[in-house]
């Protein structure tokens, strides 16, 4: 008795398992045939080839190879979904997925394109997203700086997108250096950094300057620190200690003279006696200095 019932439990989910597929398939068909219906009346007969029946068909058949994705797709851009998934290859689930969200601008700045699929292939579905946000400026970002670039052009909108892409072809990023860095900060603060850094790219192309900056670079892109007197303190502060050091040595060269020549000594104090005075007062400030 056991044993026919067990034979009975398994006959009937062999009978299960066949049904599954067949029901799916049923669906896909079903589904299909809508969708192909759809499609003529959004994009009229000019786009159809063949028959509303053949066309379902091959929807159908997209479905069961590539998901239900293929429905959706076919949906936005019409009959063109279906080869752009074939051409795809193994990245038809992310063309698809691509087309439900995009639709033209996916076929157009990604699918379409070479380029961009190779980028797609190599950093994932994040640079696919890049390339129809900033459409036509993205791939050659990508190609040049890689993948730190994927995340930054993510966090910015369209005019920080066009300066990043300018900055790029230019050279202005190579001239600042540390450009993996900066890719971060654009990605952590977005367009208030992407502004910052097209605002100052002179200033921060100074090494020491850059290196301040990318320590804390909130504090400068919210106006707490300011560039501009960084850069001043970077190239001033040299100048004066340079400066300070040669009237320091031409004072000790006239008091030299002064002192190793008396008659020279009483000739300057005689006709300059308030610069003498002063000349001495400095002497005993400098003095004192020397004994600190």
């Amino acid at each position: 008795m056991m044993i026919r019932t067990m034979k009975s439990l398994a006959l009937a989910t062999v009978v299960w398992l066949a049904a599954v597929p067949a029901a799916h398939a049923d669906l896909a068909s079903k589904a299909a045939q809508e969708t192909a219906e759809f499609v003529l009346k959004k994009f009229g007969k000019k786009v159809l080839t063949e028959g509303t029946q053949s066309f379902a068909e091959k929807i159908s058949a997209s479905v069961l190879r590539h998901g239900d994705d293929v429905i959706s797709a076919v949906r936005r851009v019409g009959p063109s979904a279906l080869s752009l998934a074939d051409e795809a290859g193994e990245h038809a689930p992310k063309i698809l997925r691509l087309l439900s969200k995009h639709g033209d601008d996916a076929a157009v700045w990604v699918a379409r394109r070479p380029g961009a699929m190779k980028l797609l292939a190599t950093y994932g579905d994040e640079a696919a997203e890049v390339l129809v946000r900033h459409k036509g400026l993205a791939e050659p970002v990508l190609e040049k700086l890689g993948a730190p670039a994927v995340n930054a052009l993510g966090a910015i909108g369209p005019r920080g997108g066009r300066r990043l892409a300018m900055m790029a072809e230019a050279g202005e990023l190579s001239a600042i250096g540390h450009t993996p860095e900066l890719m971060q900060v654009i990605t952590r603060h977005g367009d208030g950094a992407m502004d910052f850094i097209w605002r100052n790219k002179g200033a921060l192309a100074v090494g020491t300057t850059l290196t301040t900056f990318l320590a804390q670079p909130k504090a400068f892109i919210d106006g707490t620190n300011q560039l501009a007197s960084t850069v001043g303190e970077t190239a001033v502060k040299p100048l004066v200690q340079e400066t300070g050091r040669a009237i320091s040595s031409l004072v000790w060269a006239l008091v030299a003279l002064v002192v190793g020549v008396p008659a020279a000594g009483i000739y300057f104090a005689v006709k300059n006696p308030k610069l003498a005075g002063n000349l001495a007062k400095g002497l005993l400030a400098m003095r004192e200095n020397g004994r600190r």
